[in-house]
């Protein structure tokens, strides 16, 4: 019975491989794409086609990263050898954790939105690469984890990707520059297969620890609890522009956090689709919003009192981007700190 219900995941995962979430959008200085449903790459509505390997649905709902690997043998062994019985891997205690700080840079003065990121601004924000292609953005959580979306990750090879940190341009690493290959991948994914996209988050086990100082910064992670309504959010990623094109370089975009009443009630989006681990964040006119290549990526909150940037979100989904009364769709982080504190028990945090 048991060796019955492991196939029947996954199968179950296979059905899904045809199903996608999204990446991010912002306009003419950020993020931001306006589709065109008359290409010749897209197929009938509902269905589902490539695109600069990307998965678009005709209908408005796009996934913002690629579908990496298929097969069954990859279903498989993501289905147990990532989300399962990484959960229950032993970890060490970490030793000999020098004191640091999170959430902060050289500069921390006001930021102006929907433009390129100041160099050296964001320290843990790292660029995501599979078969040497990027695909995703993340966060340097601690020294050995960093979070992303589990939709970058999903039915992919762990040995295929590399972490690239401290990159502005992704043509011209700076001289600091450096990457990190993955051991492993965590992710909510068994819970995932019912219910698609509830749980968009992912850890990656980097192959050895980062050297945490005044160059390489973790961000921080939130309090539980904090909804961030009516604050800004500051979204990065190297996501689509308006003209449609990937930045090489880092862009930076703002957008105000809604509520989930809000969500609920003053947009398009159905009330089932939007749940407690989800936030929205943009404006009614459309126009700013993450967009593909955003994917995974952090959208913060700056801590005025503690001086230092909070990971409230992580770019999930949407309809479109910056489509009007469309808001973004993210991963509501603090609705997962119990998980990431449990499953990153062997790394060195910083406070």
């Amino acid at each position: 019975m048991a060796f019955r219900s492991v196939w029947c995941l996954a199968l179950s995962c296979l059905v899904l491989e045809g199903v996608v979430s999204r990446t991010m959008a912002n306009e003419s200085n950020s993020t931001v794409q306006y589709w065109d449903l008359t290409s010749e790459n897209l197929t009938i509505p509902g269905r589902f086609a490539w695109n600069d390997s990307l998965m678009i649905d005709p209908n408005g709902f796009i996934g913002k990263a690629p579908l990496l690997n298929s097969g069954v043998w990859t279903w498989i062994t993501t289905v147990f050898g990532m989300p399962i019985f990484s959960v229950f891997a032993y970890r060490a205690a970490p030793r000999n954790c020098a004191p640091c700080s999170c959430g902060t840079n050289a500069n921390n003065s006001k930021i102006v939105g929907g433009h390129e990121a100041e160099i050296g601004r964001y320290p843990w924000m790292v660029a995501l690469y599979y078969n040497n292609r990027f695909i995703c953005g993340g966060s340097l959580i601690n020294d050995r984890y960093v979070l992303t979306a589990a939709h970058c990750v999903f039915g992919s090879d762990r040995s295929r990707f590399s972490v690239k940190f401290l990159m502005h341009d992704r043509t011209v690493p700076k001289e600091d520059s450096f990457e990190r290959k993955v051991s492993y991948i965590m992710t909510n994914w068994f819970l995932n297969v019912l219910v698609f996209i509830t749980n968009d988050v992912a850890l990656l086990k980097l192959s050895e620890p980062v050297p945490l100082g005044e160059t390489i910064i973790p961000v921080c992670l939130p309090p539980e609890g904090n909804t961030y309504a009516g604050q800004e959010g500051i979204v990065t990623g190297w996501g689509k522009l308006g003209d449609g094109t990937f930045p090489m370089k880092l862009q930076e975009v703002h957008v105000p956090i809604l509520s989930n009443e809000q969500c609920h009630n003053q947009t398009q989006y159905f009330r089932f689709q939007i749940n407690d681990r989800m936030m929205c964040a943009g404006i009614p006119e459309g126009g700013k919003d993450s967009c593909q290549g955003d994917s995974g990526g952090p959208m913060h909150v700056f801590d005025t009192e503690a001086n230092r940037f909070v990971i409230a979100g992580v770019v999930s989904w949407g309809f479109g981007c910056a489509q009007p009364r469309f808001p973004g769709i993210y991963a509501r982080v603090n609705r997962f700190i119990s998980w990431i504190n449990f499953n990153t028990r062997d790394a060195c945090t910083c406070k």
